[in-house]
């Protein structure tokens, strides 16, 4: 109650006091006792009511002080949500810029990740300049060697060339026999060997022309179509014919079949490609421009080992060169080979097919079984080494277009591979490098094509004379390409004719003697010709082929690197 009632408080004590007075008189008491007791109530009321106005003051000042407080605590709450309101907005602000500084660290991340293979590719660069460079710096040494050499080896045919009663002089021409195929699974590389000895009779010629010579040479090719017999049959009409010295055949199983009559005969063979261990004889009358399959089993099981594989399955042709190349790469990966059927503890097993074979049913079945039986204790280790020629396209074409799941997935096994990720689990050898048979075929090069089938077979580095006949192969022959096969029988051509002039006579028995000094000497397209005691080449690297398919293109043979000999290590190796 405040000051504002006091009128209201006196207008009630009047009448109350008039009423008092009255009953004090009526009850005769004396007027001095009402006026005390008056005074005294008037007192006691008087005080009350001031109490209550100082009561009332006070409540007035505590509720304005309260008001007062009210009004600064809504002002301070106004400032507190306007503070509140900024906080939040600093909050939001908060939360984008760390969203801001974790989507620059991940850039940043990114970048890091980027420079690390940035850096990894020069270093890869760097690394593979300097091997180019000492390749390079290699083959000037070898060519200004193969100078000094060839004008060696000019003198010394120039003074043969100049004497008296010589075969310059006779005007005959020397006819070198060729056994390749050029009807069966070799018959690709087959054509290409033909055209590059017939390029290597007219560079021949050409020389012997310029020289003054009237002496010629000539080619007489058969068609063995990888037909042992025939071979031997080709042969005997050869010797019939005094052919002294025959280019081919191309593979180990015809040449073993025949090599005991040109031994007797005293005809020389010359072969581009046959590598069977088999072979390696000395002091017969086989001369191979190739290694022999000893070399190219340390690369084969040195390949399937950098891809992954701890166990192996060989798939071969069960000849000369099968055999004996499953033989070798079973022992250089480390293993003995088991030829009756594998089981969970073998590390190489073998599975054989005949060379006559058209369909590959039961043989595919195997190969599916001892692959599962491998795969149980080894999974994702196990190889695949397809030791074949032409006939792999129909074995690959085969298993794609079983009905059985499992066979089906011999195509998709995996083996870990060597930081490019995952590779497939098959590999191959120089039977399929290079072929455009098994590559342009429309079934089986996709299906080769997604299993990449990096493929070994003997190499060299190039030279002036490689290129130049590259250069002269691509003009006579658009289209096609001058392999293994090709660059082999162009040097063993020569080899045959630069022996016949070194003796002086077309005679297989003295041609014979002097064909490992004469092959010691002679730089050609494939480098250094230096043979073993066998007769067999001497080898530097190997070179691994796969199949891949660019973007709107087709199934395509390419270059995945080497494996260096001298140091059982591999070059640029890229089998993904």
């Amino acid at each position: 109650m405040g000051p504002h009632h006091h009128g209201d408080v006196m207008s009630y004590f009047v009448p109350m006091k008039a009423l008092i007075i009255l009953l004090l008189t009526s009850t005769g008491g004396s007027l001095g006792g009402v006026a005390y007791y008056y005074q005294a109530r008037a007192t006691s009321l008087n005080n009350q009511v001031s109490n209550l106005n100082n009561n009332a003051s006070s409540l007035s000042d505590q509720i304005a002080a309260l008001k007062a407080e009210i009004a600064n605590l809504t002002n301070q709450i106004s400032h507190l949500q306007t503070i509140n309101s900024q906080l939040n907005q600093t909050s939001l602000q908060f939360q984008s810029l760390e969203a801001q500084l974790a989507t620059a660290n991940a850039q940043l991340q990114s970048l890091e990740t980027q420079l690390s293979n940035e850096v990894s590719k020069v270093q890869s660069l760097e690394s593979s300049f300097s091997t180019q460079l000492s390749a390079l710096s290699a083959q000037l040494a070898l060519d200004q060697t193969e100078i000094t050499q060839l004008q060696t080896q000019i003198s010394q045919l120039q003074i043969q060339l100049q004497q008296k009663g010589s075969l310059c002089l006779s005007g005959h021409t020397v006819t070198i026999g060729e056994l390749l195929d050029l009807s069966s699974a070799l018959a690709t590389p087959g054509v290409r060997a033909k055209d590059g000895s017939a390029l290597a009779i007219d560079d021949i010629n050409s020389f012997l022309a310029s020289a003054g010579c009237n002496l010629k040479f000539a080619a007489s090719v058969s068609d063995y179509s990888l037909d042992s017999s025939r071979a031997l049959s080709e042969l005997q009409a050869f010797a019939t014919a005094g052919v002294q010295v025959v280019l081919g055949p191309l593979n180990s199983g015809a040449i073993q079949f025949i090599l005991s009559f040109a031994n007797a005969n005293h005809i020389v063979l010359i072969s581009p490609s046959s590598t069977s261990v088999a072979l390696a004889i000395p002091n017969d009358f086989l001369f191979r421009i190739a290694p022999n399959d000893r070399w190219q089993g340390q690369a084969d099981a040195a390949m399937l080992k950098a891809e992954g594989a701890t166990k192996v399955i060989i798939l071969q042709r069960h000849d000369s060169y099968g055999d004996n190349l499953a033989n070798a790469t079973a022992v250089d990966f480390g293993g003995i080979a088991d030829y009756a059927g594998c089981i969970s503890s073998d590390s190489v097993c073998v599975i054989r097919y005949d060379t006559s074979a058209t369909t590959f049913a039961s043989v595919i079945q195997q190969l599916s079984v001892e692959f599962q039986a491998l795969n149980a204790t080894s999974p994702n280790r196990v190889g695949i080494d397809a030791v074949s020629f032409e006939e792999f396209g129909a074995i690959v074409s085969e298993i794609s277009q079983s009905s059985s799941t499992s066979i089906r997935a011999l195509l998709t096994g995996k083996l870990p591979g060597t930081g490019g990720g995952p590779t497939s689990v098959w590999t191959g050898t120089d039977g399929e490098a290079q072929d455009i048979v098994l590559s342009g075929d429309p079934t089986s090069g996709p299906i080769i094509s997604s299993i990449r089938l990096p493929s070994t077979i003997y190499g060299f580095l190039n030279n002036t004379k490689t290129e130049r006949l590259y250069t002269t192969f691509a003009g006579k022959y658009p289209g096609a390409t001058c392999d293994f096969y090709c660059t082999g029988a162009y040097d063993d051509v020569w080899l045959a004719a630069l022996a016949t002039l070194q003796v002086g006579s077309y005679n297989g028995t003295r041609i014979q003697a002097a064909m490992l000094t004469v092959a010691d000497n002679y730089y050609g397209v494939t480098g250094w010709t230096q043979l073993e005691p066998s007769g067999d080449r001497v080898a530097s690297i190997y070179e691994i082929w796969k199949v891949i398919t660019h973007s709107g293109g087709v199934p395509t043979w390419v270059f995945a690197g080497y494996w260096d000999a001298s140091s059982n290590s591999f070059v640029d190796f890229n089998p993904y």
